[in-house]
């Protein structure tokens, strides 16, 4: 069994990386699977290597930025959801219509 994608490197929930990983590492292992014919012990330890890289650096980045998109204060959180409750607001809603969307 192969685990890809977040099953396999679990980068973080907000930033589809591991689809992308998932994608990738999918082709990358097809790729390491035709160079190593019949050891694909040899073929994994290929598809590692060149992927761990690339993941450790998606990981390094989910663990930096999880407080964006997962404020643990409640402060911060009611902080980053105030533009959202700001746009709803139909005076500011009216401007941002004709401003941005009527043109």
């Amino acid at each position: 069994m192969v685990l890809l994608g977040d099953a396999a490197w679990c980068v973080t929930l907000f930033a589809g990386y591991g689809s992308a990983l998932a994608v990738g590492g999918a082709d990358r292992l097809g790729t390491e699977l035709e160079r190593h014919p019949g050891d694909i012990g040899a073929a994994l330890a290929a598809w590692e290597a060149a992927l761990r890289p690339e993941v450790d650096k998606k990981q390094r980045l989910g663990r930096r930025v999880k407080g964006v998109y997962a404020p643990a204060n409640p402060l911060l959180l009611w902080l980053t959801q105030l533009p959202l409750r700001l746009a709803a607001l139909p005076p500011v809603r009216r401007y941002m219509t004709r401003r941005f969307i009527k043109g």
